[in-house]
């Protein structure tokens, strides 16, 4: 019989509570002497990345990650047996057990800073001299520029956009400080993303770290957006490769 893995833990500190998951099927803890997994059994099924299917994985663990230290899996992550699961822990036990010790005690919560302007390249424009001297000079007296002459004034659009996004995520991260153990910047999704930001937070000091949020909005832009997002099982801080 497979098992479905949603997520790994220490083995004595963590007990699933009553929980049905993916397909319906009750969760439980499988664990060796110092690792344990929370599984649910799995048969021939198909699981497809369907609504229903990430909703009881999101429910398990989202009940997990309030209470407990986990290293949450990718969605359908499945193991032939109970037999190759304990291979698994054990042959991984150092590597796990340090990334269970990097987000001991802590959660993840997301923060994304977004332009609310109409056209973020404008923006941009108007605010830098350089990038007006160059429009200006591409299209001075009406005239079509060549394709090379565009193409160097995109160039400078996208150095400029990565800069001033690269500033301002790196001031927040800076104002962040102590209310949060680690900051990873993700990929921004659209022009008018200026930062994505995957924050390690202790438990304890969410309200610090909304606080510490609310506080940096006040000394940036304020045509940028600041969205919080979470708590969430640590997905972003788990490197299972070492």
């Amino acid at each position: 019989m497979g098992l479905y893995v949603y997520a790994i833990g220490r083995s004595g500190a963590v007990e699933p509570p009553p929980l049905s998951g993916v397909l319906d099927q009750p969760v439980y803890r499988y664990g060796t002497d110092s690792l344990c997994a929370v599984v649910s059994e799995y048969g021939n099924a198909t699981i497809r990345a369907e609504r229903r299917h990430i909703g009881a994985a999101q429910r398990v663990l989202a009940a997990l990650n309030a209470r407990f230290d986990v290293l949450p899996m990718a969605f359908g992550t499945i193991t032939k047996s109970e037999a190759h699961l304990r291979r698994f822990l054990d042959e991984h036990s150092e590597t796990l057990s340090a990334q269970l010790q990097r987000i001991s005690g802590a959660v993840e919560m997301g923060l994304r800073l977004t332009l609310e302007v109409d056209d973020p390249v404008a923006w941009l424009v108007e605010r830098m001299p350089a990038l007006q001297a160059a429009r200006d000079r591409t299209f001075r007296g009406g005239r079509a520029p060549s394709h090379d002459a565009k193409i160097r004034l995109g160039q400078m659009v996208d150095e400029a956009l990565s800069k001033y996004r690269e500033e301002r995520a790196g001031l927040v991260m800076g104002m962040l400080g102590s209310s949060c153990a680690e900051v990873i910047a993700l990929p921004v999704r659209g022009e008018k993303e200026i930062a994505n930001l995957a924050v390690l937070v202790p438990r304890s000091a969410v309200d610090r770290f909304e606080e510490a949020v609310n506080a940096s909005a006040e000394q940036i832009d304020e045509d940028i957006a600041f969205s919080i997002g979470g708590p969430w099982p640590p997905h972003n801080f788990v490197r299972l490769d070492g």
